[in-house]
């Protein structure tokens, strides 16, 4: 048997010896680059990312949900808060207003048994999550902020033929996701509506989708799209930066029950801070 043989001559040998000491010299910066702050220790944070349980109609597209007060559903939910209780977190926060008392005071009422769950994701899987593990409080943290859609309509209006082609997809797309969305809840349990949906390739489509309807509606220095988009990770950062209003402990371990949509940005934003590091909701949503 023969084996070819490449020979290392002299030139190619310091070739490799300079890659190698570029290597080395690279990680030495690196480490550098660390040693200048101080080490933490990140807290674990799950996201639960959610359909509307209570069908408000306040995004700009929405599924319509059957009765999770119907008995085959509070079953499912209660099966899902049992899985999402092996995380084992110490705050439950949820999307409600920052801090909000009402939200507070319901939680409250809940825990002495002086009122029922309303149908909203926030209260049968938040409160009932939040009473299982015997907190004391539930952690609102959202922070509401509007997003003008009059000013992409003005800008489209004035050159059709250039900007409509972004938004010509926009409601098809997203009636035929509340399709798809809808079959998986009819089809399913409420655990498979909330495994699919926290999906990492259904969540970068959800998200794609500013950047592929709004970015590119531009016009001059008319920058509507980008300020719509701007608004919107404006509002999430604002609620990623409350995390750090509730998190007091060293050793808290948060959940965050949050509508679906909000997610991607949240994700993202923990994984880019020291602070916080995200763990797999799915992990926990495994049959």
């Amino acid at each position: 048997m023969y084996t070819d043989v490449i020979p290392v001559t002299k030139s190619s040998l310091a070739a490799i010896l300079m890659c190698l000491a570029i290597a080395v010299q690279s990680q030495s910066g690196v480490e550098e680059f660390k040693a200048l702050f101080e080490p933490v220790e990140p807290i674990p944070v799950v996201y639960l990312g959610s359909y509307h349980m209570g069908n408000p109609g306040a995004d700009m597209f929405n599924l319509e949900a059957d009765d999770v007060l119907a008995p085959k559903r509070q079953q499912e939910i209660q099966e899902v808060v049992e899985m999402l209780a092996r995380f084992n977190p110490t705050k439950v926060a949820v999307e409600a207003p920052r801090g909000d008392s009402a939200t507070i005071a319901r939680y409250k009422a809940y825990l002495a048994g002086e009122r029922d769950l309303r149908k909203s994701e926030e209260e049968q899987i938040g409160f009932r999550l939040a009473k299982m593990l015997g907190h004391e409080t539930i952690y609102p943290i959202d922070v509401r902020l509007m997003m003008n859609s009059e000013a992409i309509g003005s800008v489209v209006g004035s050159n059709p033929q250039k900007f409509s082609k972004y938004l010509a997809t926009l409601e098809p797309a997203g009636q035929a996701a509340m399709k798809i969305m809808g079959k998986w809840l009819s089809e399913g349990t409420i655990r498979d509506m909330l495994y699919n949906m926290n999906d990492p390739d259904i969540e970068y489509l959800a998200h794609e989708l500013y950047f592929r309807s709004f970015i590119p509606i531009v016009q001059d220095d008319n920058y509507v799209g980008a300020d719509m988009v701007n608004s919107w990770y404006h509002r999430n950062l604002r609620i990623f930066s409350n995390l750090h209003q509730i998190s007091d402990r060293p050793d808290d371990r948060i959940i965050v029950v949050y509508g679906q949509g909000h997610v991607p940005l949240l994700k993202q934003f923990t994984r880019d801070s020291p602070y916080f590091e995200v763990e797999d909701v799915q992990k926990y949503l495994k049959g």
